[in-house]
């Protein structure tokens, strides 16, 4: 049963100034960002990794770095898969004009019924998660999985088997670490939000690293 630890890239220049960042590949990490994923790096060494699977997007190609910079040995796959959703037109907006939009209550209620205009629904975003995790089945872990806050939250209600309506319950910060298993005989989730920044983050990740602190 391969256990897969889900990492959300770490504070974005977006989400410091809390912008709908989308796919765009110029969006860096903020400073804080790279303070947190170089203290990522100190707590995922804990963790000897099979494999490393990465969104092609810079924001998380630049929180792996570090990890990567000390591991040299570990082959980074690249998948779009784990990319951000295409929120189409509404990327690059700033969310406090997108939450008054007509359809912000639509996406928090009833996502299964959204498409963002010219980009993805949350029902295709589902699909593509779900079928990697899915591939994912047969092979040796522990995984990391590097992503984004609506993918984690999509392949948490994944594993649950929550409907796709749920998914927007569960809250997933930059730089912060969920953990699951994923496998044929069984799905359940250790641990979720477990973030970098966090004072004693070190010693509660040590418990689920080493086999199951739920959270």
């Amino acid at each position: 049963m391969p256990q897969l630890y889900l990492l959300r890239h770490a504070e974005s220049e977006a989400n410091a100034k809390g912008v709908l960042a989308g796919r765009d590949n110029s969006v860096n990490l903020t400073t804080k960002g790279r303070k947190d994923s170089r203290h990522l790096n100190s707590i995922l060494a804990n963790i000897e990794f099979t494999s490393v699977y990465s969104s092609p997007i810079t924001r998380c190609l630049q929180t792996i770095n570090p990890y990567l910079e000390t591991h040299s040995k570990i082959d980074l796959k690249i998948t779009d898969s784990l990319i951000e959703m295409d929120y189409g037109s509404w990327s690059g907006k700033k969310l406090s004009a997108l939450s008054k939009k007509k359809e912000w209550m639509l996406i928090q209620n009833q996502p299964s019924d959204f498409t963002f205009p010219n980009g993805e629904s949350f029902q295709e975003m589902r699909r593509r998660v779900k079928s990697f995790l899915n591939s994912l089945i047969k092979e040796e872990g522990p995984i990391l999985l590097v992503s984004h806050g609506d993918v984690i939250k999509m392949a948490l209600a994944i594993t649950l088997d929550l409907p796709l309506n749920k998914f927007q319950n569960f809250i997933i910060s930059p730089a912060s670490i969920s953990s699951i298993n994923y496998s044929e005989n069984g799905k359940s989730i250790i641990s979720t939000n477990q973030r970098a920044a966090e004072k004693g983050f070190i010693s509660r990740a040590s418990r689920f690293i080493l086999g199951g602190e739920s959270a």
